[in-house]
């Protein structure tokens, strides 16, 4: 495998959103396409049009979030010499299990030879950064390079038009999702490194820029986090389930972790950050409200076909689950939620979900449509006090 995909949940760093093998007013790269899969057109002809191409995974939380903007868009500019055309790299039977549940306005293909993802990405591997959307006129010159939620009215008519679009985003922040290649080092020596099977560092932040890279939970590696956030963001301990010392409340940690053997992964995580900051854990369990989901109709749960990677990706009301557990995906509810929602029944097998966020209701709405059934139960809770040990 060439690369490997992260999710990086907290990424703010500056960055230009051109890629380094196109640039606006250069001729566009070709665009392949291997399958044409949702609002096909008659004439699938690309010469002489005007092309709004906007590069989406299914798997990416922001391009998610960007259909219904570039839904609106279409709508209010549809000229007949104007295409949208919306790309990925993957399945045609992955990509058709995002449109059961996501609206797309504009023709939805996919190359699965990477090879147009190439030629707009860095020309030898692929895109560094998605979302992208790319306006090309009908001489075939590239116009716009940006983030599809900056596409807006001025520029779409300016585009049109043939007049000078200036691209607006050179200053954009990084998106959450993308693929990482040359970041931490030893992140990277981990993943790579076959040879070591367990590793566990904790040192206190020199930056406050927060960032987060996980394979699962086997490797995990988190940038200027406090206790408070590992233990709700890694360990799953609601914010309001875990108190720690005064002298650690303001404190920030970088965070590099792997266990790629069999075992409780998260356990000996939490032993191991326990041991290096000298903290001694009391727990306490009190009677609670909890969310009980149970597999009501199996036939709405589809395994997932990603064998690559698991990933969690924000799409602004709703959250994009790519091969998550049922338990995994309740645990990352309930730290995103009031509420508390766990498994009735143990399941090992990996879905996707796309689940609404907005309210408890929402949350419960979109499980249903998985077929798992809510049902809330009294239930003991761990609550969770840490303690410098004398």
């Amino acid at each position: 495998m060439k690369y490997l995909i992260y999710i990086l949940t907290f990424l703010t760093m500056g960055s230009t959103y051109a890629q380094s093998n196109i640039k606006v007013n250069e001729k566009a790269p070709k665009i392949n396409i291997t399958h044409w899969i949702e609002n096909v057109p008659t004439n699938k002809s690309l010469d002489n049009k005007f092309t709004v191409l906007e590069f989406w995974a299914t798997w990416c939380g922001p391009c998610i979030a960007a259909v219904p903007h570039m839904n609106k868009i279409q709508s209010e500019f549809n000229n007949k010499d104007l295409v949208y055309i919306s790309i990925t790299d993957e399945s045609v039977e992955k990509v058709k299990r995002s449109l059961k549940r996501i609206d797309f306005k504009s023709i939805v293909v996919t190359d699965l030879t990477k090879e147009t993802q190439i030629n707009f990405g860095d020309g030898k591997k692929g895109l560094d950064t998605y979302p992208l959307t790319v306006l090309i006129d009908n001489k075939g010159i590239i116009k716009w390079i940006g983030e599809p939620k900056k596409l807006n009215s001025k520029i779409m008519s300016k585009f049109l038009a043939n007049a000078k679009t200036e691209n607006k985003d050179n200053e954009l922040k990084k998106t959450e999702i993308q693929i990482e290649q040359n970041n931490t080092l030893s992140f990277k020596e981990l993943l790579s490194n076959n040879e070591i099977a367990n590793y566990f560092d904790i040192q206190e932040a020199k930056s406050t820029e927060k960032l987060k890279k996980t394979l699962g939970t086997k490797i995990i590696s988190l940038k200027a986090y406090s206790l408070e956030e590992i233990y709700s963001d890694i360990l799953n301990i609601k914010p309001d389930h875990i108190k720690v010392p005064t002298d650690f409340q303001d404190k920030r940690f970088d965070l590099l972790y792997k266990n790629i053997e069999e075992g409780s992964n998260l356990e000996l995580l939490e032993n191991n950050i326990l041991n290096k900051l000298d903290l001694e854990k009391n727990s306490v369990f009190k009677s609670t409200k909890i969310n009980m989901v149970s597999i009501q109709d199996e036939s709405l749960l589809e395994e997932t076909l990603e064998q690559r990677f698991s990933a969690k990706s924000d799409a602004d009301d709703k959250i994009i689950f790519t091969a998550f557990t049922i338990d995994n995906t309740l645990d990352e509810l309930s730290n995103l939620s009031s509420a508390s929602f766990k498994a009735n029944e143990d399941n090992d097998t990996k879905y996707d979900f796309i689940i609404g966020i907005k309210t408890k209701r929402d949350i419960i709405n979109s499980l249903k449509t998985y077929g798992l059934s809510v049902e809330e139960k009294d239930v003991n809770r761990e609550y969770i006090t840490l303690i410098s040990r004398e």
